[in-house]
């Protein structure tokens, strides 16, 4: 069987929906980077939904923004506690391969989640093939 590809069109916006969400995003979690644009807003799933209009879930899709929410907490924490030296040197800094290890793992998952999402499609796509199939055979039979 042939496989078919999107229409460019509608790969194209795709993309452009993709990249406008990210953008959203990343706009987002920058102001709750900032302790004064910020505010009152807590770093969490809920305010970036509420600050980008996106769902939880194009939020949660996107490892890399739970991540930096994750650290925008950590900042908070720990500036909050600054008071006390000790507790941040006891705060164990991470390696950078460790990071990026962390960074390949998260993105492999994404990879696995993203492939199994084309899997499924492709079989809605042959069984939708199929109906086409039979419905023609059938509407040959009765002319």
């Amino acid at each position: 069987m042939e496989k078919k590809k999107r229409p460019e069109q509608l790969s194209n916006f795709l993309d452009n929906a993709a990249k406008g969400n990210d953008t959203s995003i990343i706009e987002a979690l920058e102001k709750l980077e900032d302790p004064l644009r910020r505010g009152k807003l807590k770093p969490t799933v809920a305010t970036v939904e509420m600050l980008t209009g996106l769902s939880r879930n194009t939020i949660r899709n996107r490892s890399w923004a739970l991540n930096r929410l994750k650290d925008i907490k950590k900042d908070i924490k720990a500036k909050s506690a600054k008071s006390d030296d000790s507790a941040v040197a006891q705060e164990e800094e991470k390696p950078v391969e460790e990071k990026l290890r962390e960074k390949v793992k998260a993105l492999t998952e994404q990879n696995v989640q993203l492939f199994e999402e084309v899997l499924t499609l492709q079989e809605a796509n042959v069984k939708l093939h199929r109906e086409m199939e039979e419905l023609r055979t059938v509407k040959l039979r009765l002319v």
